[in-house]
């Protein structure tokens, strides 16, 4: 993983969370001032496990979905390429190839996990940008002189998606808040 940002935060406030951005990628960068960026904050602090318990599963779920929205989601399948049942693993019924089931989709990635194949689909970066726009309110950016380190300040839509940043927190980001 390549770090682009250290982040840290002291806490949230109701639905505010404060912090600072020191950016690895040299001095004079132009920090990311989109929601965008903001909810791939608060999506990779709960991925790298912090606060992980004080979301509920409903808003943990649209993280997961974010994150699939975002990078692509991974769909599963056989050895000979037909479309696996994401919880059971057991084929879909009926049969149905995923390259012709999701044709104009795929973005040619694939792997192996937990000794099953998928594929990615492309991600959906309008979905996305219209899921940060409902998610946060508001996300300021402040550069600090020198220009290597900003102030922030995240202002969620509700509490819920901001429950994991009650404490100091401390994690670094591939996130540049682009796509």
């Amino acid at each position: 993983m390549t770090t682009n940002f250290e982040v840290l935060t002291w806490g949230r406030e109701g639905t505010r969370v404060d912090g600072q951005l020191t950016s690895r990628l040299g001095p004079g960068v132009d920090f990311p001032r989109g929601p965008e960026f903001a909810l791939q904050l608060l999506m990779d602090a709960w991925f790298q496990g912090f606060g992980a318990m004080a979301l509920d599963t409903g808003t943990a779920r649209e993280f997961e979905e974010c994150f699939e929205l975002f990078l692509g989601k991974q769909v599963w399948t056989d050895p000979e390429g037909h479309l696996l049942d994401a919880a059971t693993k057991e084929p879909v019924r009926p049969k149905v190839k995923a390259a012709e089931h999701y044709a104009d989709r795929l973005d040619g990635s694939s792997g192996r996990s937990g000794g099953y194949d998928y594929l990615v689909l492309k991600p959906q970066c309008e979905e996305f940008q219209r899921r940060a726009a409902a998610i946060i309110e508001a996300f300021h950016v402040e550069s600090e002189p020198g220009g290597e380190k900003a102030r922030f300040t995240i202002e969620a839509a509700d509490p819920k998606y901001v429950a994991h940043m009650e404490q100091h927190l401390y994690f670094k980001t591939a996130f540049s808040g682009s796509h």
